[in-house]
């Protein structure tokens, strides 16, 4: 019998239950054994562990979150907490794990690979930056967050004839921005994939004003490089330094409009939480079994990603670290909107 440790490293991400059910069921019919690691990579080291069945996952389908926890924890950064890790991999008898994470996760799969720890990852993360798949888990439901927010939105600022900025996930991507604000009705984005021009977001909020529209709903992306023309706009440096993207934006917003009432909403966490949708579901279940058979038939060091409607094995290498950026012609189909 295999026996595979699943583990989820990084932030959580809707979607995850499921893939823990889909291993549990697909395992039990493979003969693969599945033990919970709990926290991330502090429940190999700490051995916080557990074998699953199938009650453990019974009427979590719906729910967010994660039921084993998750965390950032890198145990390469410490050779005891290494050595502990490599210990307890052996005494359980582990074949390999399975990593439910993006990039954070992928950074330490490569490294401990190279210390002859093997695993198979499945791409779990909002920010739907990973190079070798079409989508990751959590990305559609985190999409629908913010489609759902921005919905919500244009009802109060256009009552109010106020400009609400709204900032959303992604890290360095603007998955969540372009397309989530192109399907929520956003009357301006701004994201690290397209160079961000002060006076054109001015410009656009006057003109909408001018006919009329006298509300803007703006959408900027949480890592977003902004301009020294809007970080300027607060003087106190370390005043700067704690304020969101998002609050700077809005600063420079008030700061050249005299009646125009600007004010923040940052969807942070709302994100990670809420129930799947049907197809994030989906994707945990494909990635699931597809899991289970790779370490049936003896393939680690792979990264699991979806193409068109298939699942494809990249084996690891330093090119599955870089950033999937959007494809600007997205940014233009959205930017006709604005």
């Amino acid at each position: 019998m295999k026996r595979i440790g699943v583990l989820n490293v990084g932030g959580d991400c809707p979607g995850l239950n499921a893939v823990i059910r889909a291993l549990i069921v697909k395992g039990a019919h493979e003969d693969v054994e599945i033990v919970g690691v709990y926290d991330g990579f502090m429940g190999l080291v700490e051995d916080k562990m557990s074998i699953l069945a199938k009650e453990h996952v019974s009427g979590r389908l719906p729910e967010g979150g994660f039921v084993l926890g998750s965390s950032k924890y890198d145990p390469t950064a410490n050779p005891d907490d290494l050595k502990k890790l490599k210990d307890n991999f052996s005494k359980y008898q582990i074949t390999s794990l399975i990593l439910l994470t993006g990039h954070t996760g992928t950074n330490i799969a490569l490294k401990l690979a190279d210390e002859g720890i093997p695993s198979v990852i499945i791409p779990a993360t909002i920010d739907n930056d990973l190079n070798w798949t079409d989508l990751s888990i959590g990305y559609l439901t985190a999409l629908q967050t913010v489609s759902d927010a921005l919905d919500r939105l244009h009802s109060t600022a256009s009552a109010g004839h106020r400009v609400i900025v709204v900032e959303v996930g992604g890290d360095e991507s603007g998955w969540l921005a372009i397309i989530g604000g192109m399907v929520g009705g956003a009357d301006y984005i701004i994201t690290p994939e397209v160079e961000f021009v002060p006076t054109q977001l001015i410009d656009n909020i006057k003109r909408r004003y001018d006919i009329g529209r006298r509300f803007s709903l703006v959408v900027v992306e949480e890592k977003v490089k902004l301009p020294e023309e809007i970080k300027n706009i607060v003087k106190d440096p370390k005043i700067r330094s704690y304020m969101r993207p998002s609050e700077l934006v809005a600063e420079y917003i008030n700061e050249n409009f005299e009646n125009i009432e600007c004010r923040t909403v940052n969807l942070d966490y709302l994100q990670r939480a809420g129930t799947p949708t049907s197809f994030d579901r989906y994707l945990a279940f494909k990635f699931g079994f597809s899991a289970i058979e790779a370490v049936k038939k003896g393939k680690t060091n792979i990264a699991l990603g979806l193409k068109g409607f298939d699942v494809v094995e990249t084996p690891y290498n330093k090119e599955i670290l870089k950033n999937k950026e959007v494809d600007i012609e997205i940014y233009k189909m959205a930017e006709l909107f604005f």
